[in-house]
Formats: C-alpha cells, structure tokens, sequence
C-alpha cells in the first residue's frame, strides 16, 4: 500500500487527539526532561567559556592599601614591571575603581551616596607570563609580601568554586534528565501502546487486506514523534529564559570572573537543536517499539 499524505495526516491527528489528557502529560514529560538536559548544558558551556578565557591569561589583582603612599605604589609597580614573569600589567586608579563601582551599583542608589572616590583603592592587574596555576599563585604570595598590598585577588579560586559547582550541578541534572527522558519514554511508549490497542480491530482489518507493517507503523511512530518535538520546543523556551536568568544574575555581579558565564544565543539555539532532534528521536523511539511489540506478538 502506497502513503497518502492526507492518510498520515488524518491518522496521526486521530491518535493525538483520541488520548488527549496522555497525549499531554507525555509532550510535559518530555519537557521536562529536556529542560533539564538543557539547564545542563548550558551550565557546562558556561564553565567552559569562563575555562577558556582564563586558560592562556590567568589573572590575579593586587589590590593596594586605601592609604598607600606614593613610594609603596612605585615600588609594587617597578617590582611588576622588571619581573620577567609579568607578561602584561595595568593600573586601576581611584577614579577608576570608582566608574567600576558606580556600574556595578547602578540600581542601587543609596549605596552610591555613601561612598566616594578616595574611599576606594587602587589595584594592578597582573597577567602572569607563565598560566600554571601553582606558578600564579607563588607569584602573587610574594607580591602580597611587599609594604603597602593590602591583598592578592586570584581568578584561579572562583574558577575552582565554579568548576566543583557546576561538576556537581551538571552531573545531577544530566542524571536528572535521563531519568526523566526514561520516564518520558515509558509514557510514550504506554500512549502509543493505547492507541494501538484502542484500533486493534482496525489493524487486524488493514493487515488482512495486506497492509505492511511499515504501513500501520508509521502514523503511530510520527504521532511519537510530534509529541516529542513539542515537548523539546517547550523546553527551548525553559533554556533561553535560564540562560536570560544567568545573563542579569551574573552580570550584576561585582566580579570579572563571571561575566562570560551566560551562553550567546547562537549557541543557545545549538543547544535548541539539539534538544529538539533528542525529543524526534524519544519520540519516535517510543512509538517505534511499542507498534513493533504489538505486530511481533
């Protein structure tokens, strides 16, 4: 038997709509699932793009007293410039700090009425020659030694923090996620198995007259499959308000470090295709094996 467009049409519509409350809480299972899967990749590109731009300039700030003299600051200063493991070195004075200060309490006028421009200090901002995280640190600890540094600020601890937390935050939500994409799948496969007992007398009648079992198969896998592209287009949504979530979250942070954690939205949409094909494939999977289990029986 030949496929008719408005047959696979008609008949995948039927099998949506026969079962509708499971069709439902199929297309949210599978959302959910993906969502997860989502949240954790996002969260690992996000570790990754912070990884990557600290993996060649590693930087560590030394920040001076608020009431450092002049000698102290040119003697850190030739100390940095004459070391030959500083590849590259600046200085952010007062006014400085205090554009910083005023950008990153923008929204929060009561705080910048308290404060002015000589309460703040001054700082170097050191890129090491060498990116060896131990070689960094021994580096800064003897610049931390030297009259007027009142501390050393390494970029390598908040990495640390971020990359434990996000192994274990991504690792739970993977698992989280494959858990719900098996519980997605399980559902599927009971909807798709509904409907195939639902039109049993219909199925013996077309197998009699000699459809093949590609012919009866195929409504049923691509209703499986609607219901899990709809599912994975829900969850693009959860994704891109996550990542919008991570983009104002670490962007009113007061902290280098963070502000290549949100994820740009091309590659959001990667992440979005991704999902969508994983949901086409639960989808059709699921609805695969539960026409086959009935045919073979």
């Amino acid at each position: 038997m030949a496929f008719r467009p408005d047959y696979l049409v008609r008949e995948t519509g039927q099998n949506l709509f026969r079962n509708p409350s499971l069709s439902i809480a199929t297309i949210l299972t599978v959302a959910v699932s993906l969502s997860l899967m989502g949240a954790a990749l996002l969260v690992s590109q996000g570790v990754e793009q912070i990884n990557n731009r600290f993996k060649d300039e590693v930087e560590f700030i030394v920040w001076m007293d608020i009431d450092v003299t002049q000698e102290q600051l040119e003697s850190v200063d030739n100390i940095l410039q004459d070391s030959p493991f500083v590849k590259r070195l600046s200085f952010v004075d007062r006014d400085q700090t205090f554009s910083d200060f005023q950008e990153f309490f923008a929204d929060e006028p009561e705080i910048l009425e308290l404060v002015e421009a000589d309460q703040l200090p001054t700082s170097f901002s050191v890129v090491p020659q060498d990116a060896n995280v131990e070689y960094i640190r021994a580096l800064g600890t003897e610049i931390e030694k030297e009259s007027g540094v009142e501390e050393v600020q390494f970029a390598d601890e908040n990495i640390k923090a971020i990359s434990s937390f996000s192994r274990g935050s991504s690792q739970i939500m993977l698992f989280a996620a494959l858990a719900s994409a098996v519980a997605a799948a399980l559902l599927m496969y009971n909807s798709i198995r509904t409907a195939v007992f639902a039109r049993r007398r219909e199925i013996e009648v077309m197998r009699l007259v000699g459809a093949t079992k590609w012919f009866i198969r195929i409504p049923f896998m691509l209703e499986g499959l609607l219901q899990g592209l709809i599912g994975a287009f829900l969850s693009i949504f959860a994704v891109f308000g996550l990542n919008k979530a991570f983009d104002s979250f670490f962007g009113d942070l007061d902290s280098f470090v963070f502000r290549d954690f949100a994820v740009p939205s091309t590659d959001v949409l990667f992440i979005g295709g991704f999902l969508m094909l994983v949901g086409a494939f639960l989808g059709a999977l699921g609805a695969g094996v539960a026409v086959t289990r009935y045919l073979d029986a």
